[in-house]
């Protein structure tokens, strides 16, 4: 993914993401600085800036939307690393097995209204509300899938959770940019669009990078998904196309987490037809997105969009 029309503003984000976690409590500055550091996809903040740029406008608080958003991005990863008891994070420890459960839920609060500051410095009362009401989606998403824990989830369930936990910062990005930009209703509509199915299409993408990734590219753990029993439709579609003896291995291994049984898990899954399945899926959000993203003009900037999308099959990140 070529980013060079943008290349200013991303490096103008990672100066400005240094600094607004800056506390005068070294400790907070410390743990928060150290997974910010540590880089990520930035996908969210890059699509803020590109749509923002692709509608005209050319403020430096289009920067600063970009950091609340990356922000509030990484304080959920920070908290749902406590939840699901994950080791790694970007290639690194996570912040709870690096320090405790104590730090990452402080300093994941601690990130989280370093967000709302920024989101305040905008002053636009549309993008608060905006981003706002999207937090509250992406936390009862979070309770959504906790009560859902050890249950055999369907299909409409599992795009239910991961259109609020993923999808919703997705679509928050690009259509506070749009907000920003004082984008017209039209605009405002496709641009949600494309943000929202571009989040079901990347989230799709993780979870069967969760079965066939590397480690070394994804930053990680493989199988982490089902070493903590945890049903995505990788394996939603894999229970539905097996056999009953092949579903039932499949049950009983996730139910008692036997991450020894992933590698033959993995193979009823190819054998299954079930990943065929899921790149159909992708692309049918695929072309969502690139329909979406039609209401914009020709440029650099929607051109880059659009090859963000087309790019997502080749992801191994």
């Amino acid at each position: 993914m070529e980013l060079q029309c943008i290349a200013k503003e991303i490096k103008s984000l990672e100066i400005k993401l240094s600094g607004f976690i800056t506390s005068e409590i070294k400790l907070a500055t410390e743990v928060a600085s150290y997974l910010i550091d540590s880089g990520g996809k930035r996908i969210r903040p890059i699509l803020c800036i590109l749509t923002g740029k692709a509608l005209g406008y050319e403020k430096d608080d289009l920067i600063t939307l970009a950091c609340a958003i990356e922000l509030l991005h990484t304080a959920s990863l920070i908290h749902d690393d406590v939840v699901d008891n994950s080791e790694i994070r970007r290639g690194k420890k996570s912040i709870h097995k690096k320090w405790d459960n104590a730090h990452s839920v402080l300093v994941g609060d601690f990130v989280y209204s370093k967000a709302f500051q920024l989101m305040a410095l905008i002053g636009n009362k549309e993008v608060i509300t905006s981003l706002s009401n999207s937090t509250n989606r992406i936390s009862e998403g979070e309770i959504l899938q906790l009560t859902m824990v050890e249950k055999e989830i369907n299909q409409k369930e599992y795009f239910e959770i991961i259109g609020r936990k993923t999808a919703e910062l997705f679509k928050a990005s690009v259509k506070c940019a749009a907000l920003l930009s004082e984008a017209s209703d039209n605009q405002l509509k496709s641009i949600s669009q494309f943000g929202f199915s571009l989040g079901i299409a990347f989230q799709l993408k993780d979870d069967l990078l969760d079965y066939f990734g590397h480690q070394s590219e994804t930053g990680k753990k493989l199988g982490k998904d089902f070493e903590e029993g945890k049903l995505t439709l990788p394996l939603i579609k894999t229970l539905e196309l097996s056999s009953e003896k092949d579903a039932k291995f499949i049950r009983t291994s996730l139910k008692e987490k036997k991450i020894e049984n992933f590698e033959e898990v993995r193979s009823i899954m190819e054998n299954s037809g079930a990943i065929e399945e899921i790149k159909n899926e992708i692309n049918k959000y695929s072309l969502s997105c690139l329909s979406g993203l039609k209401i914009l003009s020709t440029s650099p900037y929607q051109e880059t969009l659009k090859e963000i999308v087309i790019d997502l099959d080749k992801r191994k990140v």
